[in-house]
């Protein structure tokens, strides 16, 4: 069964987000910073008069150094949020660059070692590989409770 993706980068990494929980895609801007916000909280963006928390990938999925780079390298990535909503809040996802948005046909499952909740499966291409994320999964009901209590 196929489904529509939008296949995203995280520094070298691709992942995919079904296109479904995607509300919108956005470029940043101005993302201002939350005053004792969880680490892996960028800050709040204003999407049309809301104001939507910011969840910086790298550091969710605990790849800091990806984020970080040199300056030149920084200075030409494009920087997104993916607007989506979990669990009837809405939350952005901060994410180097949108790539695409491509029907996928056969999701393969995790291998046996992969132990993060959030990747629900893999996308073998002959040239790449896709990580498939479970949206909902990314944050804990705690955390997401938690992250929309600041705002």
């Amino acid at each position: 069964m196929s489904s529509q993706w939008v296949i995203f980068q995280l520094g070298n990494e691709e992942y995919g987000m079904p296109i479904n929980v995607v509300k919108e895609i956005t470029r940043l801007e101005d993302v201002r910073p939350i005053p004792q916000a969880p680490y892996y909280v960028k800050g709040l963006i204003n999407l049309r008069g809301s104001a939507i928390p910011l969840i910086d990938l790298h550091i969710r999925f605990g790849s800091e150094a990806l984020s970080q780079g040199s300056a030149e390298e920084s200075s030409s990535q494009e920087n997104f949020a993916l607007i989506t909503e979990v669990n009837g809040e809405a939350v952005g996802f901060a994410v180097d660059q949108v790539k695409e948005v491509r029907v996928i046909e056969e999701i393969e499952p995790t291998p046996p070692l992969v132990a993060a909740p959030f990747i629900g499966g893999v996308v073998n291409l002959p040239d790449r590989i896709i990580m498939m994320l479970v949206p909902e999964k990314i944050l804990d009901q705690d955390e997401l409770a938690g992250i929309t209590q600041l705002i």
